[in-house]
């Protein structure tokens, strides 16, 4: 075991996880697509997506599929801490996994900013880049250095890709991760607890209190004219307040480690099914009755049952659902997910704004067909290279001790 592994290398992949996160952006394309082409003339997809009232709030729901990724991020990246903890094995070397989350997050990243700042913005915003340069450039470099979400002027992505919040929110957190695991090896129930103190302690301030960066964002932004409303709605969506989504990822993750020798077999191998089904019930009836009993904290009832249902159906080791999560359709989709999730926007508002006219089952066969391929294509050509120069050399280095 090498102090420096990788979560594959560590503990082996999982197919469900991958299976989950095919699940998490395809739940967020369907959002975007239902939300921005519902006017659209008999498209066929809407008119599937809202054929069945479940399958409809669901879809009208589906930025909840951010909330899934970040439960996934923190099962996953605080796996190799408690594998040496276990093995009373220095921690992972923190440089070794930041390079590993660069090569894994940058390429496609930065490939993907090339792309929409020199070509789908001029292609949506013809004359931007001659009639507000420095705004622009201001807007690439926040991009760049993923601060984007740091400032009303530049957090909506050119309005291009309002979806690269989230790539922030993540960046951020990897730069926390080697001192936040620590902690959660020591006291994951503890660190659980904390987690959500900030998370709900953050969402307060930001509407009720941090006058002086809301009077900050109004200033920045007044010349956009952005009201309050959207600056506190920035602050209380600020990395602080996902960390209870990120701490239930991490106890999920500790969860997975415990039951790892332990697989279920018999009628025991269905009770994540159950499990699974109770959660996908639960998520249902908050989204149909809402979670204003819950008061200021019902945001909190979002993770804790997608946290419940990502729970069965990853930590149990059940064969039969490790199949059906793990299959071989969601499990390509999970592959791709980061490349699907960076293009699929951007080439929704290209499909809105030079093929409005398109209806039926025309517009979304080639929207997803071209979401695919972009996917497959960034995938392929910029991911899995880097990644496979990652691991060659590493496999070079230990062949030469």
């Amino acid at each position: 075991m090498s102090a420096a592994g990788g979560v594959r290398a560590e503990v082996g992949f999982i197919p469900a996880v991958e299976g989950m996160r095919g699940v998490a952006v395809l739940w967020v394309i369907a959002f975007h697509y239902l939300a921005l082409r519902e006017g659209a003339p008999g498209d066929a997809l809407v008119a599937l997506l809202k054929a069945w009232p479940p399958l409809e709030a669901f879809a009208r729901n589906g930025y909840l599929g951010v909330d899934l990724f970040f439960l996934i991020t923190g099962f996953l990246l605080t796996l190799p801490w408690f594998r040496h903890a276990d093995a009373r094995l220095p921690a992972p070397d923190w440089r070794a996994f930041h390079a590993r989350r660069a090569r894994r997050i940058l390429p496609a990243y930065y490939a993907h900013l090339v792309i929409l700042f020199f070509v789908v913005l001029p292609l949506l915003h013809p004359r931007i880049w001659i009639q507000s340069t420095p705004f622009v450039t201001f807007n690439l470099g926040a991009h760049f250095a993923f601060l984007h979400y740091t400032s009303p002027l530049t957090s909506s992505s050119m309005t291009v890709n309002g979806a690269l919040w989230t790539l922030a929110i993540e960046a951020q957190y990897y730069l926390l991760v080697p001192f936040v695991a620590p902690l959660f090896v020591k006291w994951p129930l503890r660190c659980l607890a904390a987690s959500f103190a900030i998370a709900a302690g953050w969402r307060w301030l930001a509407w009720h209190d941090l006058d002086w960066l809301a009077g900050l964002y109004l200033q920045l932004g007044a010349r956009a004219g952005v009201s309050e409303k959207e600056v506190r709605h920035l602050i209380a969506t600020q990395l602080p307040a996902w960390a209870f989504h990120f701490g239930l990822g991490i106890v999920l993750g500790r969860a997975w480690m415990l039951r790892a020798g332990k697989p279920l077999s018999g009628w025991r191998q269905w009770k994540p099914f159950a499990l699974a089904a109770l959660a996908a019930w639960a998520l249902h009836g908050i989204l149909r009755g809402g979670t204003a009993f819950l008061g200021e904290m019902g945001w909190a009832a979002f993770p804790v049952v997608l946290a419940a249902g990502f729970g069965a159906i990853v930590s149990w080791r059940s064969p039969a659902m490790a199949r059906i999560a793990g299959a071989a359709p969601l499990a390509w989709m999970g592959r791709v997910s980061y490349s699907a999730y960076l293009y699929h926007l951007p080439l929704l508002l290209l499909l809105n704004a030079h093929a409005a006219g398109t209806d039926g089952a025309l517009a979304p066969l080639a929207y997803l067909a071209t979401v695919l391929a972009a996917a497959a294509a960034s995938y392929r050509l910029v991911e899995r290279p880097y990644l496979a120069g990652a691991n060659h050399s590493k496999t070079s280095r230990s062949s030469r001790m």
